[in-house]
């Protein structure tokens, strides 16, 4: 079903007023738009997917300066159960994050004449499978993935995840919830720190969808970045759909620095690697500025 979006002079308002009826989403973790110069379109526009428990911040702001690099307007999209509790994320699931993906992507329609599509760890994931099973990917001018989910570092809970049933019987290997120490105020504000475990298997279901779906088809240009070290997910599986990926393929191979992400995984923005924010803006600015 097409999306019925209003006027470009009256997007702010029409998310807002979605995002206030969805109840509990936190400030800065809101779905929104950032205008390159008013409310008009952009021969180009951005699309930014974050990934798993975090939002729209996660990068930032890496995403604002490839947009302004480009002149370029931004959207910054928000999956259900995101920025909001923990009994949110839990309720997600798959085809709740691929409409919010269809819907970011209209909405990048709206707002450039093109787009590129950007995303880090599990939106990297959405973004590959819709890409593979939508369709119609004309305006799509590139893809720029920041440390893709194509499967956990650690074997053995990416192979627990993939098992038959694991909805009904995970909870007694893992648990109900799952939690983690934030970082900063910032990480405590802007990720979903304690949620049901049942989100952990929509990521899961989002992996799986991904990896099987029709990557060769896809002809959109990508630009990997990533780090070999990371700990969250798999080096190797991001490499091994580089090799299937249908377009022409960039890679970047990101160097964990001492005060970047101690876990190698998210390798941009304020929150986790500051360092690292700027030097890759430039290098994803100088790779968009080649496309057709």
């Amino acid at each position: 079903m097409a999306l019925d979006l209003p006027p470009l002079e009256a997007l702010d308002g029409w998310l807002q007023t979605r995002e206030h009826a969805e109840g509990g989403v936190r400030p800065r973790c809101e779905k929104q738009v950032v205008w390159a110069d008013g409310a008009a379109r952009t021969p180009l526009a951005i699309v930014y997917v974050h990934g798993f428990s975090a939002t729209g911040a996660e990068v930032r702001p890496l995403p604002d300066l490839v947009a302004e690099g480009l002149g370029a307007n931004l959207y910054f999209a928000r999956l259900t159960g995101h920025g909001q509790d923990g009994a949110a994320m839990g309720r997600a699931r798959l085809p709740d994050w691929e409409a919010d993906v269809a819907e970011a992507v209209a909405i990048g329609r709206a707002l450039g004449q093109q787009i590129i599509l950007m995303g880090c760890s599990t939106g990297c994931t959405l973004i590959t499978q819709y890409l593979a099973t939508q369709g119609r990917a004309e305006d799509v001018a590139g893809v720029v993935h920041i440390s893709p989910n194509f499967g956990l570092a650690h074997g053995l809970v990416q192979w627990v995840l993939q098992l038959p049933g694991i909805r009904r019987w995970g909870f007694l290997v893992a648990g109900r919830e799952r939690s983690f120490e934030p970082v900063s105020p910032d990480h405590a504000a802007l990720w979903t720190v304690k949620y049901d475990i049942q989100a952990v298997y929509t990521m899961a279901d989002a992996v799986r969808a991904a990896v099987a779906a029709p990557v060769d088809a896809i002809t959109a240009p990508a630009y990997f970045a990533f780090c070999e070290e990371d700990e969250v997910v798999s080096a190797a599986r991001t490499k091994s759909v580089m090799r299937r990926w249908g377009g022409s393929v960039t890679q970047d191979i990101l160097v964990k620095g001492r005060n970047d992400d101690a876990m190698g995984h998210v390798m941009a923005g304020d929150v986790f690697s500051p360092e690292q924010t700027s030097p890759l803006a430039e290098r994803i600015l100088r790779w968009a500025r080649t496309l057709d």
